[in-house]
């Protein structure tokens, strides 16, 4: 396929370009920087169009002819004009124009976060209730794309990513902005106290598993669909500092504090994945092997 992606030097973007290609996909990523990711630089099967989410010629041009629309990017913005006009509306011009140059499908990036409040088991078609404005951005623009999809009569699906992590996939690629596995190996390093919270913690996804959800989306007949980008299993940051501990044999102590939260307090049902992908995501030996790379590498 012949696929147009936005955000694809970025972290997931990154993982999701590298899984595409590997498949023999031709790819063009619209990008601020081209020359970000050294391991892309000159790939026979990347083609990078210089710009940004507000370039609407260059979307433009990066969308005619293609197959697939894959949008990854995000537009921030710190009051929620700012980020409606910066990420909703930018991706509502995304999706209007591959709609009208006739691409065969869309596949949007969301997140968990569009779910907002936690509930004892959240799926797919638990009702949305944003608790900022990163969550309400992604929920407004699922309903955009729904909307836009339905009308232009094309295909599109979603995907709700939870907590991405993992090493640069290829050189110069970036790992996920979240710094807290840094945190837990420096102060490990130091042998200083490591303050965390008891029973926080997430179904973590490693980024090369999320990354087979896109390339499985593509050549599947799912229309409006959401998937949750989680694995099935609970992982605490306790856990995770403890294998940090030990594979550093460092002297800190792991100090928590009890919020009085519950380690089954809310689930997301992944089952879907395992229904129509037959994937059943685990991720703590990619934890700790991430907890390695930036040990020996940072």
């Amino acid at each position: 396929m012949n696929i147009f992606v936005t955000g694809g030097t970025g972290f997931i973007g990154s993982y999701v370009v590298h899984e595409l290609v590997s498949h023999g996909h031709q790819l063009t990523v619209l990008a601020r920087n081209p020359n970000k990711v050294k391991g892309f630089i000159n790939h026979p099967q990347i083609e990078f169009i210089e710009g940004s989410l507000y370039d609407q010629d260059r979307i433009k041009e990066g969308l005619y002819g293609k197959d697939t629309c894959i949008h990854i990017a995000l537009g921030w913005g710190d009051s929620p004009l700012e980020i409606l006009e910066r990420d909703t509306k930018a991706s509502v011009y995304i999706f209007e124009t591959a709609a009208e140059l006739g691409v065969g499908q869309i596949i949007y990036t969301s997140s968990t976060a569009a779910i907002g409040e936690f509930r004892p088991v959240m799926a797919e078609d638990i009702d949305c209730r944003p608790v900022d404005l990163y969550g309400a951005t992604k929920a407004a623009t699922e309903a955009y794309l729904l909307a836009i999809a339905k009308v232009k009569k094309i295909r599109c699906n979603i995907i709700r990513p939870g907590y991405v992590f993992g090493n640069p996939v290829v050189e110069g690629a970036p790992m996920q902005p979240d710094d807290r596995f840094r945190k837990i190996v420096k102060a490990a390093k130091a042998n200083e106290p490591i303050h965390l919270v008891k029973n926080d913690g997430t179904q973590f996804i490693w980024a090369g598993d999320l990354a087979k959800v896109y390339y499985r989306l593509l050549s599947s007949q799912h229309n409006r669909q959401i998937f949750l980008g989680l694995s099935t299993q609970f992982i605490s940051w306790e856990e995770i500092a403890q294998y940090a501990v030990g594979y550093l044999a460092s002297e800190s102590e792991i100090v928590l504090e009890d919020k009085g939260w519950k380690r089954d307090d809310a689930y997301f049902d992944v089952s879907l994945l395992k229904k129509e992908f037959g994937y059943s995501f685990s991720a703590f030996e990619q934890i700790k092997r991430h907890v390695e790379y930036i040990a020996n590498h940072e």
